[in-house]
């Protein structure tokens, strides 16, 4: 009787451990084939991608770092000496022209920042050469926009008054503005529209920063000098990533991020 019962323990035992060896067995081939499968899905990383093109008057010209010269040079990197007492040079103040490219592969809002201070020249009685900022000077830069004249959309008011014979007292000229300033809020102007990307877009190239129509700089004292550089930011336009990268539950020109 002992010995019968010993025979079916061993049995069930036996029995028990190739049951195990198998699920074991499946198991680890089913985790081997899980890992090795080649034929899962293919997947593409999607991209925001932008780039800022700064040159003079449109042409290939680009502008030169500031740099301060005593008896040493100091070059501040990214930050662009712009000139604003002649009218004549070629990196004066109307001749900029800045653009935006867009490489995203995905839709994409865009936002800029301008830092720049105009300063005044100093040397003191022993020579020491150094720089004074002036803040209550602002510079009226000529974003991108378009007119209208009497209800009709031109690019510029030159057409305007080519197309007219010229403007006068009795024409409704109203300025479109192609950015949101919202710098005194935030520091930033925005491109108020959602930028339409995929994989297969070919670049993107929007005006920011214009020839001046219709402005008249006016020139500064010799000494000035305009310090300029410049911030560009690009966010995805889906989930919600404007709302929690920018802080912004709604767009600043209104309405809501679509």
């Amino acid at each position: 009787m002992m010995k019968l019962i010993l025979t079916r323990h061993r049995l069930f035992v036996i029995a028990v451990t190739i049951l195990l060896l198998i699920m074991v067995s499946s198991v680890s081939y089913a985790w081997f084939v899980m890992v090795n499968r080649t034929d899962s899905f293919i997947a593409t990383a999607a991209k925001v991608d932008v780039d800022i093109q700064i040159d003079l008057d449109g042409t290939i010209n680009e502008l030169e770092y500031f740099e301060i010269t005593d008896w040493y040079t100091m070059t501040k990197t990214g930050v662009y000496e712009i000139n604003v007492t002649d009218q004549f040079a070629e990196n004066f103040l109307t001749n900029l022209r800045i653009n935006i490219l867009v490489n995203s592969t995905v839709d994409t809002y865009v936002r800029v920042s301008i830092i720049d201070s105009l300063t005044l020249a100093t040397i003191d009685f022993e020579g020491n050469r150094g720089e004074v900022a002036i803040v209550d000077q602002p510079i009226p830069y000529a974003m991108d926009r378009s007119w209208l004249v009497n209800g009709d959309p031109y690019e510029d008011l030159y057409d305007a008054e080519v197309a007219l014979g010229g403007i006068t007292a009795g024409d409704v000229v109203e300025q479109v503005d192609h950015w949101y300033d919202h710098s005194i809020q935030d520091g930033y102007y925005y491109y108020p529209e959602r930028i339409f990307r995929n994989t297969v877009s070919t670049q993107l190239t929007i005006p920011f920063i214009e020839e001046y129509d219709g402005l008249e700089f006016e020139t500064k004292s010799f000494g000035y000098t305009l310090q300029f550089a410049i911030i560009v930011e690009a966010i995805q336009a889906a989930n919600d990533a404007p709302i929690y990268n920018w802080g912004l539950s709604t767009p600043p020109w209104g309405g809501t991020w679509s």
